[in-house]
């Protein structure tokens, strides 16, 4: 957890002469590009899992220079894929913090696209029951995670969405195994 505080102090801090000059450069009120976002989909693990999809849910915040680029922070809930072979049963349920850039283009009246990646900081719960016995490890692992999306102002404050994110996910300590994990969600967002 501190080697993510540390990169999120940095990150803030690399972008603050930046962010600075940018609020002095522009008259308007930079303060109205603050938004919050929620996603709630599905996942689906890209390896061999029986059942490879689970529930995915994401909370972000941010803020965008006049409305199109800046940074964001957040958290993702990955879901809990499992895998059963005879009468053994694996699962993992991994979590994140991100740390990233944003981008939102309004490109046809109320329609906009939108994209963002960035570096994650995942905690897996693994268990395993193998002969009647259960066992279970936690591990902290980096990664990384970017998405695109397509979607449409409601309002000018609140906007709808559709979305694809991909979470390279590495699980386990030591010998770590690695997963690409999709996510398919809906959103809303809300622009202060």
């Amino acid at each position: 957890m501190n080697k993510f505080v540390l990169s999120a102090a940095l990150a803030g801090l690399a972008l603050s002469p930046l962010l600075t000059q940018t609020a002095r450069a522009d008259s308007s009120n930079q303060l109205d590009n603050f938004y919050v976002a929620g996603n709630l989909g599905q996942t689906q693990y890209r390896d061999s899992l029986s059942h490879d999809h689970s529930v995915f849910q994401n909370v972000r915040f941010g803020w965008r220079w006049n409305g199109i680029v800046g940074p964001e922070i957040g958290y993702a809930y990955l879901g809990r894929p499992k895998d059963v072979i005879g009468n053994d049963r694996f699962s993992v349920k991994p979590r994140a913090a991100t740390v990233g850039v944003n981008a939102k283009y309004d490109f046809y009246q109320n329609w906009f696209v939108t994209g963002h990646a960035g570096y994650m900081r995942s905690r897996s719960n693994l268990k395993a029951t193998v002969d009647g016995v259960t066992d279970s490890s936690k591990s902290w692992n980096n990664g990384w995670y970017g998405g695109v999306g397509v979607g449409y102002n409601l309002t000018p404050s609140v906007s709808l969405g559709l979305n694809y994110d991909n979470y390279h996910l590495k699980v386990g300590r030591g010998s770590q195994s690695s997963a690409n994990v999709a996510a398919y969600s809906a959103s809303v967002e809300y622009r202060f």
